[in-house]
Formats: structure tokens, sequence, C-alpha cells
């Protein structure tokens, strides 16, 4: 006999107990679903209602696998258990995400894992990553993707931080903003947009914005602002620019002076695979790239004798002269 909830939640029920207790490692066998239908649901079944309902969830093409005398589990889930510690991972290192919203997330990530997964969440720690108390990260991400998809304006007050760490508006005022793009890049979600009384596309962290608010105002055409005339190609975008500063990329040149194993690392994890790699008879390793030179300048200085620009002259000589400013600054 079924117990007091309604015959129809059974097949329900059964599907939650497989989804929670049940993977390739841990089988269930009918007697141990009834056994938590009861402890969990309050539910009495008999072994034929059981079979019977799973043979219904299977041919709703659910993916529940029986292995004759071990029992059943259900094979198809949404995230496999790598799958999820990646995002609990994610969640944790993302910096924006504050400690409530980490906590909320985790606990929906756990649902998806069943109890095998809750042992991994218990020893999760968030306690010594720096997060940051943003409570409109996420309403803003939801209301850039609706204005993008809806191709209209926004109005938003961009934020700087003060000496007492705090946020504040850079103006009054908000800015009318055309938003076209989402993207993840060096650690933060940001905004490829183009504001109103300028010409030009830049990039704006998502976390660094307050009071977003949607219009009815169709947004400026792309073919009419500078650097997105053909549209916005973020993967280009991200290796041309490792700063996200836009400019037009140019030809760039430089040596490692040592440790080239580890060099040919960092490039291709900053450029990607577009990159010319070259030991000249010198036994010099060269490195021929295009990339936004004002960016090339910073990634450069940050591995000092490291490295050694070429080409262009340009930023030869621009790096030169930071290293000349540095050297008196120290002496």
């Amino acid at each position: 006999m079924e117990g007091y909830e309604p015959k129809k939640l059974l097949i329900l029920r059964i599907y939650q107990i497989l989804n929670e207790y049940s993977d390739v490692d841990h089988k269930l066998k009918q007697a141990d679903i009834i056994k938590y239908l009861a402890k969990d649901y309050g539910i009495n079944c008999e072994r034929k209602a059981v079979a019977r309902n799973i043979e219904y969830l299977q041919r709703a093409d659910v993916d529940i696998v029986q292995d004759r005398g071990d029992g059943y589990y259900l094979a198809g889930r949404r995230f496999e258990h790598g799958e999820l510690r990646f995002l609990t991972d994610s969640v944790i290192a993302n910096r924006n995400v504050c400690p409530s919203y980490t906590k909320e997330i985790i606990r929906k990530l756990v649902k998806e894992g069943g109890v095998y997964y809750k042992n991994y969440a218990r020893c999760v720690d968030i306690g010594d990553w720096r997060k940051d108390e943003n409570k409109e990260y996420f309403l803003n991400i939801e209301l850039l993707s609706e204005a993008i998809e809806r191709r209209v304006k926004v109005k938003l007050k961009f934020l700087h931080y003060g000496a007492d760490k705090k946020p504040y508006s850079r103006k009054q005022d908000k800015e009318t903003v055309n938003p076209y793009k989402l993207f993840f890049k060096n650690g933060h979600y940001y905004l490829a947009c183009n504001v109103d009384k300028y010409d030009g596309l830049i990039f704006c962290r998502i976390d660094k914005m307050s009071e977003i608010e949607t219009t009815d105002l169709s947004v400026k055409d792309m073919s009419r602002v500078k650097g997105a005339e053909r549209g916005i190609n973020l993967g280009y975008i991200s290796n041309v620019s490792p700063y996200l500063f836009f400019e037009k990329p140019v030809k760039v040149v430089f040596e490692a002076t040592d440790d080239v194993a580890n060099m040919i690392d960092y490039v291709l994890d900053w450029f990607g695979d577009d990159v010319g790699i070259k030991t000249t008879r010198a036994g010099k390793t060269t490195f021929t790239l295009m990339a936004s030179p004002k960016a090339m300048k910073i990634w450069l200085l940050q591995f000092g004798a490291s490295v050694k620009a070429l080409a262009p002259a340009s930023l030869v000589k621009e790096v030169k002269e930071e290293s000349e400013k540095m050297k008196a600054l120290y002496d």
C-alpha cells in the first residue's frame, strides 16, 4: 500500500531517490529504493510498483541503468562530479560573488550532485578567499543580458574605490551606454560597450557598475562604433589585448633572454596559438604576434630582464624609457 502521498508522486520520488543516492559506484536495489521512499517521503510500496515506475521513467528517456543483481543507478546526470567541482571552485575563486551568494550557488550545485557530492562540498571553505560585498553583481548581469537581447541602451553609474576601500560613483549623473556583449577575462566579467557620447568601443567591469536601468532606446549600431565596425570577435580581442586596451593591434617581436621553456608557456597562455616561435642562430628564442602596443608595453615590463622588445621601434622606445624611469625611481 502507498503511504499518505498521492500515488502520482511515486514516480517523481523514485527519480529523486535515484538522483540523490545512486551513481555507477552506488547502485540501488529495489529494497534500497523502498527503504528511502519510507524514510524520506513516508511512502510504503511494493517491489512491483518500484519496477513499474522505473520502467516508465526509462520509456521517458531517463537514463536509468539496471545491472542485473546489483540494482539501478541514474547514469544521465546534468552534471558529472568533475564538472560540479569545476563550477564550485570557479564560484569560490570569483571575488565578485559575495559570500552569501557563493554559499547559495554551492547549495544549488550540491543538489545536482547527490549525496556523494556533498562529501566534497562539506570540505569547501570560503573563509580565506577575498570576496566583495557587491549585492548587485548578478542583477547587473541579468539586466545587461536582457538589454543585449532586446538591443536597447542602458543607463548606469560607473564606480571606483576610494582610499577607504569603499565604492563611489565616478559621476553624479548616470551614463547612457550601448551594451553589446558580455565576456570573462582576467578573473573579471566585462561588458563590451560604447558610452553614448563617445565613438569608440570600451570594456567595462560588471562589478564596477551600479544602478543599472534598461531603456526603450535602440542601441547604437556597431557599424558606427570605432573598433566594432565589423562586429566584435571576443576571442581575437582577448588574444591581441591581454589588458583590454582597445587599439589597433600591430606586429610585435620580442625575445626571451632566459627561462625559455616557461616563457613559451606564458606566451601561449596569454596570446593563444597564433604566435610565431623561432630559435635564432645565436640560440635566442623570438616570439612574433599581433597585439595592442599599450598592452604589450605593460606585459613585457612585468618580466623585467627576462624579455627584450625588438619591434616595432616605437614599442622598443617606450619600454626602454619606462625602464629608465623605473631605475631612476629606485636610485
